[in-house]
């Protein structure tokens, strides 16, 4: 079986997976984000060799994830009495993970750092998915779909530029293959996608999409690279072998971890601005 073949597959199954949840409602958006979380947070914790062992605060920390999404999006309607007793119980899992790393770890700062900056690196910004498609008081899943969209778009022809006509290097030291040709391509993808979803999307002006693209095109860039010199500095060719042909789910939301929460806000902007 070829390899572009395997690429393909697991391709049409990631979109597919995101398009599905995306156009369930709320808890489709809540389980894309948790599903993200879990498989993200699992390949990090391989990242380094001596971090990987801990399993049970891993767990933990993903537990952590998925109820500061519970809890902070607001979607499931909460009540006062269960908050409280999920933000105990979220206090009590961060606890209880501080406690493993010092008890049983010979090396508390570094595995505690890894974790950490998991948290904040992954966790964060995927809290940001379930609260992205809500506009105007209402569920836009369009709006969260747009951003996977227009990341695809500017990823797809950025490699097509870059691998036709790619002579000048982006980073090279970061990122030998990237180029601005690559870039260029991928950036004039994005803005005409944009103007596309403006023309069909018409709750949000053709200037708010406009600025959406050019978000994504160059937050999305710089995760990508941010991720690319983690992998250096792990000496890691992929992030995992999540997908097939692809490498890992980090290499697939290295861009989405740095657009999301500049969308977010952007988009509240875009909101504010229009009321």
């Amino acid at each position: 079986m070829s390899n572009m073949f395997i690429r393909t597959i697991s391709g049409v199954l990631y979109v597919a997976l995101v398009i599905l949840t995306t156009f369930s409602g709320e808890f489709g958006q809540v389980f894309l984000s948790a599903f993200l979380v879990i498989a993200a947070m699992t390949e990090w914790m391989q990242f380094d060799k001596e971090a990987k062992d801990i399993s049970f605060p891993t767990a933990l920390s993903i537990g952590s994830i998925f109820l500061s999404i519970y809890c902070f999006t607001g979607i499931f309607d909460v009540d006062v009495e269960q908050l409280r007793w999920l933000k105990a119980l979220l206090i009590v899992m961060l606890t209880t993970l501080m406690m493993n790393l010092a008890f049983n770890s010979r090396d508390v700062p570094k595995k505690l750092f890894h974790t950490i900056f998991g948290l904040v690196y992954i966790g964060f910004p995927l809290i940001v998915l379930p609260m992205l498609p809500q506009y105007m008081g209402e569920n836009q899943p369009w709006m969260l779909a747009s951003v996977f969209i227009l990341i695809w778009c500017n990823d797809t022809f950025a490699y097509l530029f870059g691998r036709t006509f790619g002579k000048h290097k982006l980073y090279e030291r970061i990122s030998p293959n990237k180029t601005w040709e690559g870039f260029i391509g991928g950036a004039i993808s994005a803005l005409v996608a944009s103007t596309i979803m403006s023309h069909y999307l018409t709750f949000m002006p053709i200037v708010g999409w406009v600025g959406l693209a050019i978000i994504v095109l160059i937050f999305g860039t710089v995760g990508d690279l941010f991720e690319s010199s983690l992998k250096r500095s792990f000496d890691r060719k992929d992030s995992g072998k999540f997908m097939p042909g692809h490498g890992g789910i980090l290499d697939r939301i290295d861009s989405l971890l740095f657009t999301l929460p500049l969308s977010y806000f952007y988009i509240r902007i875009i909101e504010n601005l229009a009321q």
